[in-house]
């Protein structure tokens, strides 16, 4: 059976499409690659059910076990990249707080008592706008 996050990452062509294995990851293969390991599989108490080199051999490993592998494989130049996926869900509400400070410039670029019957924005400011009324 199919992991269902393969599917969402691949789509349609889930099936034509390589499954691979953290077990796979050599030393020479390792520092080729970025080796990303969500924080949650290594907090978890659960067994994991791992492809070894094909789809029919499987072994059983604990969280620890994988990251225990995979540091194994890392060098001075090329790490594990622990990454807590659930907290970067909420990320996008985070960052969407700070892009407000950009209006501002948008704001600062309006020349102060200037009649809109001409151009109300300097160009050097804000290209974008200025463009727009030059075009009007």
């Amino acid at each position: 059976m199919i992991n269902p996050s393969f599917s969402m990452v691949y789509g349609a062509n889930v099936n034509k499409c390589l499954i691979v294995s953290p077990l796979s990851l050599t030393e020479t293969i390792f520092s080729k690659v970025v080796t990303v390991l969500d924080s949650s599989i290594v907090s978890s108490s659960s067994t994991f059910a791992i492809h070894a080199n094909s789809s029919s051999e499987t072994l059983f490993l604990s969280g620890k076990d994988i990251q225990s592998y995979l540091k194994n494989l890392e060098t001075a130049e090329v790490k594990v990249q622990e990454i807590d996926f659930q907290s970067l869900a909420t990320a996008p509400a985070a960052a969407a707080q700070t892009s407000k400070a950009p209006v501002k410039e948008k704001e600062d670029a309006k020349i102060e008592g200037a009649v809109q019957i001409a151009i109300g924005v300097k160009k050097e400011v804000d290209f974008a706008a200025w463009y727009t009324n030059v075009s009007r």
